[in-house]
């Protein structure tokens, strides 16, 4: 059984459960669906921790398609909701070596030495499984604020390949984060907001953090469905001098996003 399917029967089980329950809220589940742009702008900044191996970022592509998210209300103005994005990028470019030769010192490549011109890739997967749980607060009936905090499960892959080298670095990691999710409603069809979530750690071996910031628009169509647009942020660190790559990286993505938000 995949993790989405057992998302799911979490999910609808636990919204059957909530309709019988008269002290729910008059909405009980809702499910958000956004489409990223196809072409957003990401970017590597990747060295060895001594800083003699610098990775130069020639052509960098990425793929963001879409992300899910389902939740319903719980009692007491909570909710607890589940979200899912991918992240792929592939950057072609060059790894090269500090080196001093008469006194002048630079960043070489590799196919100046051995005058092969293959090019070198860094590519990335992240799969992101976040499960949050938040509590509404009304200011006004014209400000929804919901404070959060969550976990973040991230299946990420990165690869590295070159002319005779080729390093896989693999890794699960459940990380714990807080945000919030803050909403300011100008009348019954237009509101605007802003959703973040944020997450940093470090010790002797591993730095890492971790931003998702979110900006939008929804416009209300009827009692039940919200279209959203938007522009996304998202912001991944990090930095380990104890595995076998001994690089840092860094993965920033910048897209505009367009979805719906179906409730009931």
């Amino acid at each position: 059984m995949t993790k989405f399917n057992l998302f799911i029967i979490v999910f609808f089980t636990l919204a059957s459960n909530c309709y019988f329950n008269n002290s729910w809220s008059k909405e009980l589940v809702y499910v958000k669906k956004t489409f990223f742009a196809k072409n957003p702008k990401p970017s590597i900044s990747a060295t060895s921790t001594d800083e003699t191996t610098k990775w130069f970022d020639d052509f960098p592509t990425a793929k963001s398609d879409q992300e899910l998210e389902f939740g319903f209300y719980l009692p007491k103005n909570y909710g607890l909701s589940f979200r899912n994005s991918q992240l792929n990028g592939v950057h072609s470019g060059e790894a090269t070596k500090y080196v001093c030769i008469l006194g002048y010192c630079s960043y070489v490549g590799a196919g100046i030495v051995t005058g092969n011109s293959a090019t070198d890739k860094i590519s990335y997967e992240i799969d992101s499984w976040q499960v949050i749980l938040d509590r509404l607060y009304n200011l006004n009936n014209t400000i929804k604020v919901r404070p959060r905090i969550g976990i973040n499960i991230l299946d990420t892959s990165l690869q590295y390949s070159s002319a005779g080298q080729n390093v896989k670095e693999k890794q699960l990691a459940p990380l714990p984060f807080l945000g919030f999710h803050s909403e300011l409603k100008f009348n019954n069809y237009y509101s605007i907001y802003i959703d973040t979530n944020y997450f940093k750690y470090k010790e002797t071996k591993l730095e890492l953090h971790y931003y998702d910031t979110a900006i939008g628009i929804n416009r209300k169509i009827n009692k039940y469905l919200n279209l959203v647009v938007g522009y996304k942020k998202y912001d991944l660190g990090l930095s380990n001098n104890g595995g076998s790559a001994n690089i840092s990286l860094d993965i920033e993505q910048k897209t505009p996003f367009v979805g719906f938000y179906l409730s009931y």
